[in-house]
This record gives C-alpha cells, structure tokens and sequence, in this order.
C-alpha cells in the first residue's frame, strides 16, 4: 500500500509539474487591428474607449471574443459595431466606413459605456516624415500606414517602415515600463533617386 500510495502520489506531482509548464508555454494571446476609412477614429472594445485610434494595431489581447467599434466627432461607423472572436496566436482584423452623419439622421451612435482601457506604456504612437509608410513590425507585414497606433505586447521589437519610393527605416524599440516611448518617428536611412528616362533614339 505503501509503494502504491507513493506512485500514486509520484503520478500527481509529474502530472502537476506538466500542467504547469503547459500553462506556461501556452500563449492564449490573439492580435487585432482595426481600421477606417477615413482613418482617425478611436476604437472601443466591448463599450470601452482603448485611446487608440485607426489605423490600430493590438497585440496581446486575450484569445476572447470582442465587441468592436469605432468613432469619430460628426460620422457615423458602418457597420455600427462588429463581434470578433480572437484566435491565440493568431491575427484578426476588423475595418469600418465612416458615413456623415445629416441633420436628418435620428439614429443613436454607438454607446461607450466603459471605463477607458489604461494601457499605459504598451501604447505606442508610430509616425513618419514623409507619412504615408507601411509598418513591418518584426519581420513581418502589418498593412498599416502611418500614422498609426500600436499596442504592443512587452519586450523587444524591430520595427521597419517602407515608403512607396523603396525608401526604408530601421528602429528597435524595447517595451518596458521604464523605457517605452510614447511616439516613434521614422526618417527614411536611403532616398531612392528617381530614373531618368533614356532618350528616344
């Protein structure tokens, strides 16, 4: 009984230490991101404001189901809310067209109810001079623009912006509590001289 009790006991603890390093290793986190047309609207999750605007990048939300929208002073979001099921390590995005609204319209806008998500240091604004560069964020495409709104997930990470010229820059950034940053601004490190056409023979 002895012997049994401790293999008993011995199967627990393995089991245990498993279950553990499962939890551990497992990463039930999804990504989101969220865009308009026009850009500049600040996205809601589940009736609570987020601080970031469109075109938005969220990384590190929780492998849940969301409530999704947008708003924007004197427009209205189409379609008004959007439900999404985020995937652990997977990618979801959501976009919305932003209508005037006319006097005419009586319809209700959609409500935030919320208190406003405090993610604090993980919020990072990126921009460029000139705007208009897609945002690679390590190694891979994201299809954002800047401006744009990143929530990042803590660590490091290696940012890229290509401009449509071929132009390119590099940054790497660390996302801490004591050295995030609020904004990142890219210059380009190469400008690409145009061709010059060749002469008719």
């Amino acid at each position: 009984k002895v012997v049994r009790n401790l293999t008993v006991s011995g199967i627990i603890i393995v089991l245990a230490i498993l279950a553990g390093l499962w939890s551990t290793l497992r990463n039930d986190k999804g990504t989101l991101i969220v865009t308009s047309r026009p850009q500049g609207a600040e996205v809601v999750l589940n009736q609570r404001p987020t601080n970031l605007v469109t075109n938005a990048f969220f990384a590190g939300l929780p492998a849940d189901s969301f409530i999704v929208s947008v708003r924007m002073d004197g427009f209205r979001p189409v379609p008004p809310d959007r439900g999404v099921s985020l995937s652990a390590n997977d990618t979801t995005r959501v976009t919305f067209l932003l209508a005037p609204i006319s006097r005419e319209d009586p319809r209700e806008l959609p409500k935030d109810t919320g208190r406003p998500y405090r993610w604090a240091w993980r919020h990072v604004r990126m921009n460029s001079e000139p705007q208009g560069a897609e945002v690679v964020l390590d190694d891979k495409k994201t299809g954002l623009i800047t401006p744009c709104d990143f929530l990042f997930e803590a660590g490091e990470h290696h940012l890229q912006a290509h401009w449509p010229n071929g132009a390119k820059a590099y940054k790497n950034i660390t996302i801490h509590p004591s050295v995030s940053r609020p904004e990142v601004l890219f210059r380009p490190a190469t400008y690409l001289q145009p061709e010059t056409p060749k002469p008719e023979k």
